[in-house]
């Protein structure tokens, strides 16, 4: 199946490793060109080896993105190399596992600006020229904890959260003009993140690594009984950017084996 994205722009943020990898690698794959961007500049420069030994055209730039001139430096670059941005594929961001009480308020300010505000940053920086070509895509990767509201992760689920309203809110203000925006909320997902999350907790509480993960099942069931490949979590945002999804906005998608119950 023609996806439509040949010579396409897309932009992927958090795109050294796990979704972000993954994304970048399916959207060369399928002739898009690509934008990544990450803080680490090593694991950036050994995608955008990948992509280019493979024939593919990429720009990696290195950068933090609750920087607030991030936005600037990435949307320049891509404009030098490729003349624009066509999709944006709002990504960064990070689930520190903390209890509620245990919360500090520079612990909040921080989630919330990589989280939450990077994405606003880098939409409204986008935006603009996805008007004024009247085609667009911004898929912002939410999560399940968006609905599935867990107490050790309070301000990942708040900002995800978070990015359902934004989703909503630029769909209805920007579908007029060719731009469409959805939300997908990936269930747990084999990143290195993850397995990070995975074996901090087995360190602290004694278990092994395979008594925490089925922890973390018994908790929030997968009916499909196993956790996503990155792959499947970028197969699902390749759709949503893709001229097979022009009948789609302000949809928030689950891609989480079944997770989220349906409620009401």
């Amino acid at each position: 199946m023609d996806l439509g994205l040949k010579g396409r722009t897309a932009l992927i943020t958090g795109a050294s490793e796990g979704i972000g990898r993954a994304t970048a690698l399916r959207f060369a794959q399928e002739g898009a060109n690509v934008v990544a961007c990450a803080r680490r500049e090593d694991v950036l420069q050994a995608l955008v080896d990948e992509i280019e030994d493979a024939g593919g055209a990429i720009v990696g730039v290195s950068c933090d993105v609750t920087d607030h001139a991030a936005h600037t430096k990435v949307l320049e670059a891509a404009l030098e190399r490729f003349s624009g941005v066509d999709i944006l594929v709002n990504n960064a961001g990070r689930a520190t596992p903390r209890r509620f009480l245990a919360t500090t308020a520079e612990d909040w300010s921080n989630g919330i600006e990589l989280n939450f505000l990077s994405a606003v940053r880098f939409t409204q920086a986008c935006l603009p020229g996805m008007v004024e070509r009247k085609w667009g895509r911004i898929i912002n990767v939410s999560s399940t904890t968006s609905k599935l509201a867990d107490p050790y992760y309070a301000i990942y689920g708040a900002t995800k959260a978070a990015m359902l309203n934004l989703t909503k809110t630029v769909s209805n203000a920007f579908a007029t003009d060719g731009v469409l925006c959805n939300s997908i909320l990936p269930g747990i997902t084999l990143t290195p993140l993850i397995d990070q999350n995975i074996q901090s907790a087995a360190a602290k509480t004694g278990k092994t690594a395979d008594e925490i993960m089925s922890a973390m099942t018994d908790k929030w069931p997968i009916p499909v009984d196993r956790f996503a490949e990155p792959e499947e979590i970028a197969d699902a945002i390749l759709f949503l950017a893709s001229e097979r999804a022009n009948w789609i906005t302000g949809i928030s998608m689950p891609v989480d084996g079944g997770t989220i119950p349906v409620v009401g």
